[in-house]
């Protein structure tokens, strides 16, 4: 079973596949890979934050985990009304400040033995 740091690690991944390959706005209005691709490491974010546990999310409130796990549900669901140009602000807007907010946790909890 993974445990919040690994799953914290698996978020941060996904937040710099976002970064490296779903920021270009172009692309992303274009590009239907592109556009799949961000869709699910969108969907794997959120499914990796609805996984950590309650104690690490009630001591890191900052971080926008039911809003991620919401998102990760619209997506599953809803795929059908998909609105690339939400999809490019959560790239743009979100992601980077997300990554940061998850890295500093990811470096407060100790890797296991």
């Amino acid at each position: 079973m993974r445990n919040d740091r690994e799953r914290l690690l698996d978020m941060i991944e996904m937040c710099d596949l976002l970064m490296r390959h779903a920021s270009n706005p172009d692309a992303l209005a274009t590009d239907p890979v592109i556009q799949a691709a961000a869709q699910r490491w969108i969907e794997v974010l959120g499914e990796a934050a609805s996984h950590v546990s309650d104690a690490t999310t009630a001591a890191h409130p900052e971080v926008p985990w039911r809003e991620m796990v919401g998102t990760r549900i619209i997506l599953a669901h809803a795929y059908f009304h998909i609105d690339q140009d939400i999809i490019g602000q959560v790239v743009s807007r979100d992601v980077p400040a997300i990554r940061d907010m998850l890295n500093a946790i990811a470096e407060l909890l100790e890797e296991p033995a």
